[in-house]
């Protein structure tokens, strides 16, 4: 469908991204939009057949989460534009830069209930497009928007419906799937490699591969991100490996051959604990004292980098942080109930956790206590 010249205007600089397509803000019938387009040096044909491609996709994908195609429109230029209604909040790929800095980039988010949401939506959106003959094939951290209400109501968008992924070099070639590079079809496994991806780059900031060109990009994917010898790949899937029941189908989820791959998103997300047939939670083990102090210790020295002045009340919303005053009062409670659990044979706990007991950065430290306990 061709939107009418006069119903669309471009109302914005281009948003920051990694291409090839361009995102601009706009507006359609006075309300916000999005607009998306490829820009020269891609082919005008190629360019409007992705876009063609993209909106009767999307039309058929009936999920809440998926944003609202309103058409094509041809610019003033004569660039054609998809135009998409407007999603709400930030790109999930800001959001997880805003962990980084929190972690001083040696990290990005936990696997917590917000990320968990995150994925388990945008899981949820791609399965019902499958049910619909649909393969996303685009997916990256670019194609997720994520908004928090001062209520607290989360919502997540997803867009970037394409059937298949124009293999053009550049950034985005970090989050295609084998058989993609190689010009071969896509089925939901591709999807299944590009949630897995997701989750990945949500947990350490990065991609396994950095590779950028098609060529060296698919002969990379033979090696496991687990046996990348990279100093910051072998980082981020330590990091990845402190959540075992996340690590195990990744390494599944991310196998250059299709064939090894969980078949199905649901399947997927039933592994990582997030679907309606959720495996057993495995059995704690015994936690003594000097590994709660290790631990909660390592925590700390991580989440010690404050959030830029000039962050949003919505992403600090999402990294739950709280008011002084109110959580304050929760960390010698907390850091009892630490000592109660685990150090009931120490005399000395209380003394030896009060270091962690200080105003400062005063809601990561209830939260990261908190993971100690394993509690929410």
């Amino acid at each position: 469908m061709m939107l009418e010249f006069g119903r669309v205007v471009l109302s914005g600089a281009p948003l920051a991204g990694s291409g090839p397509q361009v995102w601009t803000a706009a507006r359609c019938d006075g309300a916000q939009a999005l607009a998306k387009s490829y820009p020269v040096p891609i082919d005008p044909q190629a360019a409007a057949l992705w876009l063609q491609t993209e909106l009767q996709a999307t039309q058929l994908v009936a999920h809440p989460a998926v944003v609202r195609p309103l058409g094509l429109w041809s610019g003033p230029d004569g660039t054609l534009h998809l135009i998409l209604a407007r999603p709400l909040g930030r790109r999930w790929d800001e959001i997880v830069r805003i962990g980084q800095q929190r972690h001083g980039y040696l990290a990005a988010r936990g696997w917590d209930a917000v990320t968990q949401t995150v994925v388990r939506t945008v899981g949820e959106a791609i399965q019902a497009a499958h049910y619909a003959g649909v393969a996303h094939a685009n997916l990256t951290a670019e194609s997720v928007w994520v908004d928090l209400s001062p209520a607290g109501q989360l919502t997540v968008q997803l867009t970037d419906f394409g059937r298949s992924a124009p293999v053009v070099g550049g950034p985005r070639v970090r989050w295609m799937a084998a058989e993609q590079l190689g010009g071969g079809e896509v089925d939901a496994r591709t999807d299944v490699f590009r949630l897995a991806l997701l989750v990945y780059f949500t947990l350490t900031g990065i991609t396994p591969w950095s590779d950028e060109d098609p060529a060296g990009a698919r002969i990379a994917r033979g090696v496991p991100p687990a046996q990348i010898r990279d100093d910051r790949a072998q980082a981020a899937w330590g990091l990845v490996s402190r959540w075992p029941t996340v690590a195990d189908p990744l390494r599944r989820a991310l196998d250059a051959d299709l064939r090894n791959r969980p078949p199905q998103i649901a399947e997927l997300l039933s592994l990582l604990g997030l679907g309606q047939a959720l495996p057993q939670p495995r059995a704690r083990s015994a936690m003594d004292l000097g590994f709660a102090i290790a631990a909660a210790a390592g925590l700390l020295l991580a989440g010690s980098v404050s959030l830029p002045a000039e962050d949003s009340k919505v992403t600090r919303a999402m990294l739950d942080r709280q008011p002084l005053t109110a959580c304050s009062r929760q960390l010698p409670n907390v850091a009892k109930q630490i000592c109660d659990k685990h150090g009931a044979a120490h005399a000395n706990c209380q003394q030896a956790l009060s270091f962690l007991v200080a105003r400062e950065e005063c809601p990561n430290r209830v939260k990261q206590l908190r993971t100690c306990l394993e509690t929410p």
